[in-house]
């Protein structure tokens, strides 16, 4: 097959312009990995050695992030955290492929983990993905999470725990050399365990620093689970790349971002918090008693505006957020792009830029835009996401994925 493919008559969302670009009339020629043109209207080239696929005015964009995965919760998993880790890992492993699997026919190109429940999910599942044995999109691997012997998982049972800088620093070399790239640490509690509730902080500024500049050795970063705005402003003055939830933010945690507002990202998960308390996860044992013992329906109302506040201050925000509960199914990623239209006020376009262009610079990689160099991994849709961004979560209107520069997945009805 040649290596160049012109993608034809297509509607082009390049991702490389402001945040009230519409998709325009135009064709994409991908060489190898990369995208080597994009055009208004037609291309003319050598079809005897190029691929040449119609779309016949699909909308093109590029292929979708999430910062903030579990590739380790099943399809079909509810609450039992313990269960899968005991898992028998022949089986588990057909339960990740199946996720990987579902990530990729979503759309989602690249996934940054966020914790797995058996030590190497991510590092066996991006080495079978790159020896291309199953199907599934770029990875960012995690390994166990990690804990503080105070704090919510200091048990040890479900985490790496470390009560010093110098534990912890021995957690991030050892996670490290098995391939782990991204290492999540619990700095806050999580009001949805009421003895541990989200404002509490655990580490300190001496075990962070030692973390970063561990994993920095390594070619790795760290991320943390911090929910209050006491753990928030640690993480950013301690140079944590990545910070999860940020559900409370006051003064001091938007100065400690924004003095590190190029080489730091927030990651709300703001559809985990709306589902719990718009009742979805009901049926699932998260009753109206739990929802108001863990204060989520304070925590809501305090992180939708702290994502306007994020965004006032040049903050950078990375979708994702904790989907795999059977409340924030898996397929069903892009609601948490929905929720950033509907309940925060940003454009379609500018949610989709929390998961293409401000995704590519937090893993490192030339993605996330559609411009000559850049990675050819693409998302094929029928419907216009600017004018309606739900058009992502439907999976009849996936026409398909490209990744690589390679066509990697065709919905079954389409034709291409």
């Amino acid at each position: 097959m040649p290596e160049r493919t012109l993608l034809r008559n297509a509607r082009v969302l390049t991702c490389a312009a402001g945040t009230d670009e519409r998709p325009a009339d135009g064709d994409i020629l991908i060489d190898g990995d990369r995208v080597a043109r994009v055009s208004p209207g037609r291309l003319d080239v050598d079809e005897a050695a190029t691929r040449v696929v119609d779309l016949r005015g699909a909308t093109v964009l590029p292929g979708l992030g999430d910062a903030h995965t579990h590739i380790s919760w099943p399809l079909d998993f509810v609450f039992d955290h313990a269960g899968v880790a005991a898992s028998d890992p022949a089986a588990h492993a057909l339960d990740v492929a199946s996720v990987t699997r579902t990530y990729l026919e979503s759309g989602y190109t690249l996934i940054i983990g966020a914790g797995v429940l058996q030590p190497h999910d991510d590092i066996l599942a991006r080495d079978a993905i790159e020896r291309g044995l199953i199907t599934g999109p770029r990875i960012v691997p995690s390994g166990t999470m990690v804990g503080d012997a105070k704090g919510l998982g200091g048990d040890g049972a479900m985490m790496d725990v470390a009560a010093d800088a110098a534990q912890l620093r021995d957690i991030v070399a050892r996670q490290c050399d098995a391939g782990v790239r991204v290492l999540k640490l619990f700095i806050s509690g999580d009001g949805i365990v009421p003895e541990f509730p989200s404002e509490d902080v655990y580490m300190d500024d001496e075990m962070l620093g030692a973390a970063v500049e561990e994993a920095d050795k390594h070619g790795a970063f760290i991320s943390v689970h911090a929910r209050g705005s006491a753990s928030v402003a640690m993480a950013a003055r301690t140079g944590v790349r990545l910070i999860h939830h940020a559900c409370f933010l006051d003064d001091a945690a938007i100065r400690a971002l924004e003095a590190r507002r190029d080489d730091v990202w927030v990651c709300p998960g703001l559809h985990y918090l709306y589902a719990v308390v718009a009742g979805h996860a009901e049926p699932w044992g998260i009753t109206e008693d739990k929802i108001e013992q863990s204060g989520y329906r304070e925590e809501l109302t305090s992180q939708v505006d702290g994502i306007r506040r994020l965004r006032e201050a040049g903050i950078r925000i990375a979708a994702g957020g904790d989907f795999g509960h059977q409340w924030t199914r898996h397929g069903t990623y892009a609601a948490e792009l929905e929720r950033y239209v509907d309940l925060v006020g940003m454009s379609p376009t500018e949610a989709i830029h929390t998961a293409t262009r401000t995704m590519g610079p937090l893993a490192g990689l030339d993605s996330g835009e559609i411009r000559p160099g850049a990675l050819a991994d693409l998302f094929v849709v029928d419907g216009d996401p600017t004018a309606d961004i739900g058009v992502l979560r439907r999976p009849e209107l996936r026409r398909a994925v490209v990744k690589n520069g390679e066509i990697v997945h065709v919905h079954p009805r389409a034709a291409l």
